[in-house]
Formats: C-alpha cells, structure tokens, sequence
C-alpha cells in the first residue's frame, strides 16, 4: 500500500476512535470537562486547519482512485475476453486497488462528516445542559430568595399584629386616663363645693353665735 493510503487508512483508523470515545456513555462531568479542554485548547485552530488540508488532499485521492477505476472499467470491460492470463490477472490486481483506494477515501471522508456532526451535536447537547443547569440555580436562588422576602413579610406582619395589640392597649390606657381624670375633677368640684357650703355654715353658725352674746 503507498504511504498516501497508509496514511488515509491511520486517519480512517483514529476517526473511529474518536467516534467511539464520542459516543461512549461517558459521565456528564468526565464529557465535559474533555470537550472544555478540547474547545480551549490553543491549538485547536492549527490543528483544524491541519485536518482541512489533509482532507482536502484525501478528497483527492478520492477523485484520482474514481478516474482510475473508471479508465480501468473503460479500457477493459467485465467479461472481455482475454487470452493473457499475467495481464488478465494484473488487470485485476489493479482494479482491486482501485476499488480499494476508492473504499479506503471514500469512508474516510465520510466519516470525518460523520465525527464532525455528531461533536458539533454534542456540544450543543452540553451547552445546552450548561444553560440549562444556569438556569436552575438562578431558579433555586430566586425561590430562596422569594422563601426569605416570604418569611420576612411574615415577621413584619407578626410586628405589625403585634404593635397594633400595643396601640389598642394605649388607646384603651389613654381612654382609662382621661375617665379617671374626670372623674378627679368632678370628685374635686364636688369637694370644693361642700367645702364652700361647710365654710359658708360655719360663717352663719359664728353670726348666729354672736347675737346671742348680745
């Protein structure tokens, strides 16, 4: 096998590879943590770049090995007649290889599409399993913090229950003093009063006391 295809079946060889480890039930957090590495990676650019021309050169060794079976199949259809059995036999030989090399880049190319759609759908699924746990933990944050203003608005309802418990015992208190205070007054009018009306005897008793002296 030429070193061109010796090469092109290694590729094909680690492309399976690759494939397989892809499609492992690999632990979520094993899965990412390889993707992250890979997708940070500085040399991720040089070696796309890299992979690009290779392919580019297999897409035409790809092309070279379909002229050359075709030419083959041109030149010396099937079920011609052939009275050299060395030719007839390297004729063989060499559509073999053809039909080979045509497998070999053609699978090859093939698959690289195939490995290059399934990573791009399983960073995607990463992604999106990323956005998506994002978004439960700001979910878990903003409940907690919903639970906190909750119990919070729950206390300053107790507060408020409870200084209007106190209001009402200080209106009552207030109203008790202002019954109280009347009645003060009143028992003080009244004291004043018989105070005057005894101040007011006595008065009258001393006068009548004095006429009789007389």
């Amino acid at each position: 096998m030429a070193i061109q295809y010796s090469l092109t079946f290694a590729i094909l060889a680690t492309e399976a590879v690759l494939f397989c480890l892809l499609v492992l039930p690999l632990p979520s957090r094993w899965r990412k943590t390889m993707l992250h590495l890979v997708s940070t990676s500085p040399a991720l650019d040089k070696a796309m770049y890299s992979l690009k021309v290779t392919f580019g050169f297999i897409f035409l060794l790809f092309i070279d090995a379909i002229n050359r079976l075709y030419s083959l199949e041109e030149r010396h259809p099937e079920g011609e007649d052939m009275h050299d059995y060395t030719f007839e036999a390297n004729l063989k030989a060499n559509k073999f290889y053809a039909q080979r090399n045509l497998y070999l880049t053609g699978f090859t190319l093939f698959l690289s599409f195939i490995l290059q759609r399934t990573s791009a759908l399983i960073f995607q699924v990463v992604q999106r399993e990323e956005e998506l746990e994002r978004v439960q933990s700001e979910t878990h944050t903003t409940t907690k913090k919903q639970q906190e203003i909750i119990e919070k608005e729950a206390g300053y309802k107790k507060q408020m229950d409870v200084l209007s418990t106190e209001l009402k015992d200080l209106k009552q208190q207030q109203r008790d003093y202002e019954t109280l205070k009347l009645q003060v007054a009143q028992q003080d009018a009244e004291y004043q009063r018989l105070a005057d009306e005894r101040n007011a005897l006595e008065q009258h008793g001393a006068k009548v006391e004095t006429r009789k002296d007389i």
